[in-house]
C-alpha cells in the first residue's frame, strides 16, 4: 500500500476513534444534564458552593472567624460569578451546574486550540478534546454538572496557555496569560501544575523572557494576595489553611480510581516519548520537530502527577485532584497521535493508538450505561423524593435546620448553620475542643438535623467523629425517615414516631 493510502486509511481510523469517544462522553453525559435543574442533591460541595453564593451576592462575611460551625476555605471570586449568573436564573446550584457544564467544553476547545497552535492535525485536535471529554465523562462523571468550582478555574487556566502559545509569548501575551492564571487561582486554589509547567519551560525555551515573565506573574500575584487582605481581610488567610485529615489510605484510593479509568492514558503518553525519538531520528522528513510542545506537555504531566498525589491524600479531596493529570495525559496522547502519523513508515501507529483508546472508554461506558440507564429514568421519582424532604425541612425546620446534604437546607430556604465536614475536620483534628459539637447542636440555634445515614445506622453523621454523633442522639430524636437518610428534631420535641416516603 503507498503512504498516501496509509496515510488515508489512518485518518479514517481516527475519525471513528473520534465518533466513539464522542458516544462515549455523550452517554455519560445524558443523566446528568438531563438532571441540570432538577432538585436532585448532586453532592455535598453543591449546597456548601451554593450557600456562599447567596452570601457573596448580598455582600456578607465570606470569611467567617475559625471557631465558627460553618467554613470556607475556597477563594472568593467563584461565588461572586455563582451569585450573579444564580440571581437571573433563580437558584444558585442551577446556575453554578451549567457553568460546570459549559466550563467543561471550554477546557475541551483549549485542548483543541492548544494542539492546533502547535501544528497538530485538525483530526488529531479534534481527538484530543474528544478523548478528555470522554476520559472525564469515565473518570468524574458527577463533576460535569455539579455546582463547584474546579472546571471553571481549569477552563481559565487552559486559556492561558493557548493564549501564550497563540501570540508567541509577546508581551501582551505574557501579560494576559498571568492574569488568567492569577483568575483561575482566585476561582479555585492549588491549580498551579499549569503555571509551574509554563515557568519550567519559558525558563528552558525561552530565557530571554523569564525574567520578564517572572515579574509580571509574580506582581500580579503579589497585587491579588494585596486586594484579598483588603477586602477579605487576615481571616481570609486563616481560613484557607484550615485543618484537614490525611490519609495514606484515601491517597491510594484516588489512584486506584486513576488507574481504574484513565490509567491507560497515563501509560500511552509514553508513546510521546517514542514518537519523540523517532522524530529526531527522522532528519530528512520536513515536518515540524516536537520537541518544544513535547517538553512542554510532559512537563505538565509530571508536575500534575506529582501535586494530585499530594492534593489526594487529604479529607474531602476527591478526583478532582487529578484533572490535572487527565488534561495532561490527554494532550500527550493527541500529540503523540499526530506526530505518529506524520512518519511515513508509521501513519497507522498513531490511529492504532487512538483506535485502542477509542475502544477502552466506549467498552467501559457500555458496561457502565445500565447504571447511567436506570439513573436516566428515575430522574422523576429521585426529584420527587428529593421535594417530599425539602417539603419535611421546610415544615419542621423553621428556618434554622442543620443539613449534611447542605442543597436539601438551601432549597428549604433554611439557614446555614453548620459545615458538617469542615466543622467535623476541625473537631477531629482538634482545631475546636469536643465541647464545641454539644454547644452547637442545641434546639434553641438547631430546630431539625438532616443526615445522610440510613436508620439503624450508629453513626448520626459520615463527616463528624464519634463525640459529636453521641453528642446529636442525645440532644435529637429520629423523626422521619426517607430516601434521603433522616431528620431528627430535639428529643423533647420528637414524637418518636417514624414516617416513610415513597421511593
Amino acid at each position: 500500500m503507498s503512504p498516501r493510502r496509509w496515510d488515508t486509511a489512518a485518518t479514517g481510523l481516527l475519525w471513528w476513534a473520534i465518533g466513539g469517544l464522542a458516544v462515549a462522553w455523550l452517554s455519560a453525559a445524558a443523566a446528568p444534564s438531563y438532571a441540570l435543574f432538577r432538585w436532585i442533591p448532586n453532592g455535598y460541595n453543591e449546597g456548601w458552593n451554593a450557600y456562599w453564593a447567596e452570601v457573596a451576592w448580598h455582600g456578607g462575611q465570606l470569611y467567617p472567624a475559625v471557631d465558627s460551625p460553618v467554613s470556607n476555605n475556597y477563594p472568593p471570586l467563584s461565588f461572586y460569578i455563582v451569585g450573579a449568573l444564580g440571581s437571573l436564573i433563580g437558584d444558585n446550584i442551577f446556575a453554578g451546574r451549567l457553568l460546570a457544564l459549559i466550563s467543561l467544553l471550554a477546557v475541551a476547545v483549549n485542548v483543541y486550540a492548544w494542539l492546533r497552535i502547535n501544528r497538530a492535525r485538525r483530526p488529531d485536535a479534534v481527538f484530543g478534546a474528544a478523548l478528555f471529554l470522554a476520559g472525564f465523562a469515565m473518570y468524574a462523571p458527577a463533576y460535569m454538572t455539579m455546582n463547584d468550582p474546579q472546571l471553571l478555574a481549569h477552563a481559565v487556566m487552559m486559556t492561558s496557555a493557548v493564549v501564550l502559545w497563540r501570540f508567541g509569548f509577546s508581551p501582551r501575551a505574557l501579560f494576559a496569560a498571568a492574569v488568567l492564571m492569577v483568575v483561575a487561582g482566585l476561582v479555585k486554589h492549588l491549580l498551579i501544575a499549569l503555571p509551574l509547567a509554563v515557568t519550567g519551560w519559558i525558563g528552558i525555551y525561552r530565557t530571554e523572557l523569564l525574567v520578564r515573565w517572572l515579574i509580571t506573574s509574580m506582581s500580579l500575584l503579589a497585587a491579588a494576595v494585596a486586594a484579598l487582605y483588603l477586602t477579605q481581610g487576615v481571616i481570609f488567610f486563616h481560613d484557607m489553611a484550615s485543618s484537614r485529615l490525611y490519609s495514606r489510605e484515601l491517597l491510594k484510593a484516588g489512584i486506584r480510581h486513576v488507574r481504574e479509568t484513565f490509567g491507560f492514558l497515563v501509560l500511552l503518553s509514553g508513546a510521546l516519548g517514542v514518537a519523540f525519538v523517532s522524530r529526531a531520528r527522522g532528519r530528512a522528513i520536513r515536518e515540524p520537530a516536537i520537541r518544544e510542545p513535547a517538553a512542554f506537555v510532559a512537563l505538565y504531566f509530571v508536575l500534575a502527577a506529582a501535586i494530585g498525589a499530594l492534593a489526594a491524600g487529604g479529607k474531602g479531596v476527591d478526583r478532582n485532584a487529578f484533572f490535572d493529570l487527565l488534561i495532561a495525559a490527554s494532550l500527550a496522547v493527541a500529540l503523540a497521535v499526530d506526530h505518529l502519523r506524520r512518519l511515513r513508515a508509521r501513519p497507522m501507529i498513531g490511529a492504532v493508538i487512538a483506535g485502542v483508546s477509542c475502544a477502552v472508554f466506549v467498552v467501559m461506558g457500555g458496561q457502565q450505561w445500565p447504571t447511567r440507564l436506570q439513573m436516566l429514568r428515575q430522574t422523576h421519582e429521585r426529584e420527587a423524593a428529593a421535594i417530599q424532604v425539602i417539603d419535611d425541612i421546610r415544615r419542621l425546620g423553621g428556618g434554622t435546620a442543620a443539613c449534611e446534604e447542605l442543597s436539601l437546607c438551601y432549597w428549604a430556604g433554611s439557614a446555614f448553620k453548620v459545615d458538617f465536614f469542615n466543622f467535623g475536620q476541625k473537631l477531629a483534628t482538634s482545631a475546636l475542643p469536643p465541647t464545641d459539637c454539644a454547644a452547637t447542636f442545641t434546639a434553641k440555634s438547631i430546630s431539625l438535623v438532616q443526615v445522610n445515614s440510613p436508620p439503624g445506622e450508629p453513626r448520626v453523621s459520615f463527616r463528624l467523629p464519634p463525640s459529636c454523633n453521641a453528642a446529636i442522639t442525645r440532644a435529637y430524636s429520629l423523626d422521619v425517615k426517607n430516601p434521603q437518610g433522616r431528620l431528627m428534631l430535639p428529643a423533647r420535641e420528637s414524637t418518636n414516631k417514624t414516617r416513610r416516603h415513597p421511593g
